[in-house]
């Protein structure tokens, strides 16, 4: 394990980075190369092309700093947890595969910063002297142009800047990416998956929209109907319209055909939103307890409610039926990578 905590043990390094992404809890725990670094500050909920440039801007910074490191700071929880719960958005990614996206992007660590009620009602000065400059010994900071920080968000791009000459390091607004005439948020990404828009997801994203959990111990119903699932619990997550999709699922490195569900099965009277996957190719491994990934291709129908459970098991297999057909035409059968 590398420096400092890693999500309170939850994460190993190799189940969501190829080259080993540090995060980092708590200053104490920040590793002497990551001190002076190149920064980005912001939720980067999703990672999408605009984080994705703003990047890019991070690392033409560390490249004038003889190849700084790079390093993003974030909030968990999302800040809306705290200051206003009602109006917190679905998470498009986990800490997992933020991190996961962030390396790809060049990123070398996610130094995370717990919010909690002190960081809520902290001034900027203090943000400023105790976090970027005492804290991590900011070289370069990056961030939106529309980034405010500081208790009710009082403070400016324009106070960063200030505060940034006065201690000695360099303040950079990255403009918001324009795709289509509108700018790229995670507000749109919401938005068009929630309609189960995949296409305007995946440009808006640069890459598929994914569910990613751990699989959990469900009802065991799917393996007595001859179609064992993958559950995973929604939670917070953002997901696309209740209903049976055409997939792929990921575990261990394979990227397996799939047919997944999303919803509360109204057949059993269930409560819970959950995602289930029955896999359509032989599984590596036992999944309780591992990590799965989901990437939605096409939607095949609604959400049902079955007079008993035969009715259900013959759906279920037209439901397979389908994405085996989908898969045939499409000849394109994922495989292992």
């Amino acid at each position: 394990m590398r420096a400092g905590r890693i999500d309170d043990g939850l994460f190993g390094i190799n189940e969501y980075s190829a080259l080993g992404m540090y995060i980092i809890r708590g200053l104490k725990n920040l590793p002497s190369r990551f001190r002076n670094a190149v920064i980005a500050i912001g939720n980067f909920d999703g990672v999408h092309r605009g984080h994705q440039t703003l990047f890019a801007r991070l690392r033409e910074l560390a490249a004038m700093h003889d190849q700084a490191a790079i390093m993003a700071v974030t909030f968990e929880p999302h800040p809306l947890r705290l200051l206003n719960p009602e109006r917190t958005p679905p998470r498009i990614t986990g800490l997992r595969g933020k991190a996961r996206w962030m390396e790809e992007a060049g990123v070398e660590a996610l130094f995370v910063l717990h919010f909690n009620r002190a960081l809520a009602t902290m001034p900027p000065e203090t943000f400023v002297r105790d976090i970027l400059v005492h804290g991590v010994g900011a070289r370069e900071v990056v961030v939106g142009e529309n980034f405010r920080f500081g208790a009710q968000g009082v403070g400016t791009f324009e106070d960063l800047a200030r505060m940034g000459r006065l201690h000695g390091f360099g303040v950079h607004a990255h403009p918001l990416v324009i795709l289509d005439g509108q700018p790229v948020s995670s507000t749109w990404v919401r938005r068009e998956v929630s309609v189960g828009a995949f296409a305007m997801a995946a440009r808006l994203l640069d890459r598929p929209f994914e569910v990613e959990g751990r699989v959990v111990i469900g009802f065991q119903r799917g393996r007595k109907l001859g179609f064992p699932t993958a559950n995973i619990a929604l939670g917070g997550m953002l997901h696309p319209p209740i209903g049976v999709y055409v997939a792929k699922a990921c575990v261990g490195g394979c990227w397996l055909p799939a047919v997944v569900n999303v919803g509360r099965n109204p057949t059993f009277g269930d409560a819970d939103l959950r995602l289930e996957a029955h896999l359509l190719a032989p599984v590596p491994m036992d999944l309780y307890r591992k990590i799965l990934r989901v990437q939605f291709l096409r939607h095949l129908r609604s959400e049902m409610r079955f007079p008993d459970v035969q009715a259900l098991q013959a759906q279920i297999r037209r439901d397979v039926e389908q994405a085996q057909a989908h898969f045939a035409s499409e000849n394109n059968t994922p495989s292992a990578t």
